[in-house]
């Protein structure tokens, strides 16, 4: 494995679990809600916290797909769309 597949990795796998990390947090603000009620304060937390591990989970996920080499090419063939598929 190279070096830089081991760092790939490592990041990829650092943000996919600081994404399980935020959601986690949002989950405990949420629980917090439904216990003690709804403030403004806990909606921003449980928002911040969902759209944070989207952003991170998607991240990670993007970065291992990038190491590994599975990630399509931005400059493939798009002809045969003009081609009618023939």
């Amino acid at each position: 494995m190279s070096l830089r597949s081991a760092l790939g990795n490592a990041v990829g796998y650092a943000l996919l679990g600081l994404a399980c990390l935020f959601v986690a947090f949002a989950g405990y603000w949420a629980a917090m809600s439904a216990l003690a009620g709804v403030t403004a304060g806990r909606v921003m937390f449980v928002m911040s916290g969902l759209g944070a591990g989207l952003i991170t989970g998607f991240s990670g996920y993007f970065v291992r797909k990038v190491v590994t080499g599975q990630v399509m090419p931005s400059e493939f063939d798009v002809s045969v769309a003009y081609r009618g598929g023939r």
